[in-house]
């Protein structure tokens, strides 16, 4: 088992109603990444996080769609379990009941929460739980790729989530418990050489690569204007295609997401300098929105205060 874990943990609890405020402590908490508001209202993002040594316990709850793209620390493996009847798309795949999703050191990853989740995660070096599994498992090896989805039987499935959850509630993890916790993930992860069915390897189907490539467009002209036809012709996609595939994988639509992106740079933009009528015009304008008057509008329903408002927080 790992042996530089110490034999005591440490709590946090946070809740968090705003992007920035979410952003900054998990860049805090040594997660590569970011957070994208998605639906309208107010997002409340709660955490619980136990830490035990160089690994960690979470659980983060949110209330309304929200994209993240994030990376596990380095040298470090990730193992994540949804909340009954919660689900999340990961890569564009669903994650929900009996399901372990595991998510190795330096993969990027792409987490789309529809309207509500809660995810419970065990995050620890990867050569810890590499360690383990050869201690309690020496005949059998785990499964490669960066990013995974295993399922489970529902029997032990309710139990490893059930101790998570009675962990977290708890408040505190010893070395034994952590112990025991790496066990029964690992009792669900090994696998014989071939791969079992119903396990899941992403990163490689066409629908999800034809989303990653129009959001990495998005990404660098988000600020510019954006016509379909170039967002197709960079994916190789027909509209049709191109359209069902990027809702598939992000739960909206391609023009849904650009505005989004557009609103959530320009409230980061907002919140970076002093408070200026001319600095909201020139924000709005630097972020892609061509009428001062929508773009108003857009983010008064989108994070529920005028942009007048998020700059007298500054």
């Amino acid at each position: 088992m790992p042996g530089n874990a110490s034999p005591t943990s440490t709590l946090m609890d946070a809740t968090f109603r705003s992007m920035e405020g979410l952003n900054e402590f998990a860049h805090s908490m040594g997660r590569e990444g970011r957070y994208l508001q998605l639906s309208k209202g107010l997002v409340t993002s709660r955490w619980r996080w136990l830490h035990l040594g160089q690994s960690s316990l979470t659980s983060h709850h949110l209330d309304k769609r929200v994209h993240a793209l994030l990376t596990p620390p380095g040298g470090s493996v990730a193992l994540g379990i949804m909340r009954p009847p919660f689900f999340m798309m990961v890569d564009g795949a669903e994650v929900g009941n009996d399901q372990v999703l595991v998510m190795d050191a330096d993969s990027e990853v792409d987490f789309v929460s529809p309207d509500e989740a809660e995810c419970k995660t065990l995050t620890l070096p990867k050569s810890d739980l590499e360690a383990s599994a050869r201690v309690l498992f020496p005949r059998t090896r785990m499964n490669g790729g960066p990013i995974r989805i295993l399922p489970g039987p529902s029997s032990e499935w309710s139990a490893l989530h059930g101790q998570v959850t009675g962990l977290l509630s708890y408040g505190s993890m010893s070395f034994e418990d952590f112990s025991h916790l790496i066990c029964r993930f690992l009792g669900l992860m090994v696998g014989e050489t071939e791969k079992r069915p119903g396990e899941v390897c992403l990163g490689n189907r066409s629908a999800s690569h034809i989303a990653r490539l129009a959001r990495g467009y998005i990404e660098d002209h988000y600020s510019k204007t954006i016509r379909m036809e170039d967002v197709c012709r960079h994916t190789g996609a027909s509209l049709r295609t191109l359209q069902r595939s990027f809702r598939e994988y992000f739960q909206v639509s391609p023009s849904d997401y650009i505005k989004a992106r557009r609103l959530n740079a320009a409230q980061q933009d907002l919140l970076a300098g002093a408070p200026s009528r001319a600095r909201v015009a020139r924000i709005a304008l630097n972020n892609g929105f061509v009428h001062l008057g929508r773009f108003s509008i857009d983010y008064r329903e989108h994070f529920c205060e005028s942009p007048r408002e998020t700059l007298a927080r500054v």
